[in-house]
């Protein structure tokens, strides 16, 4: 199991992953008792995946691969900022004859 413990003073969530290993050259995740991703080895290098199948990290052994991962989970996800005020615009329809 990994452990990722925050300094004192900071916000920083602490994650617990569990880790399997249900077949040779294959490791799974969970955190939070839910898939957090996976780590396969796959020509020579580990390749790192996150919950939905995206690669984050490629990495030369498996404690490499897993802090990865680790840290991929603790980053909070990037969010493109938006304002509040800000409007979508509507599409916009035709009427009438122009509309055949």
């Amino acid at each position: 199991m990994t452990f990722l413990r925050t300094r004192p003073g900071t916000n920083t969530p602490t994650i617990d992953i569990a880790w399997y290993n249900p077949e040779s050259n294959l490791w799974v995740a969970a955190a939070d008792g839910e898939h957090a991703g996976v780590v396969e080895f796959i020509d020579g290098r580990f390749s790192v995946r996150n919950s939905i199948g995206e690669v984050v990290a490629e990495a030369v052994s498996i404690p490499d691969a897993k802090a990865a991962l680790a840290r991929h989970l603790s980053t909070p996800a990037a969010v493109p900022a938006r304002s509040l005020l800000e409007r979508m615009p509507r599409p916009t329809y035709l009427r009438g004859p122009l509309a055949a």
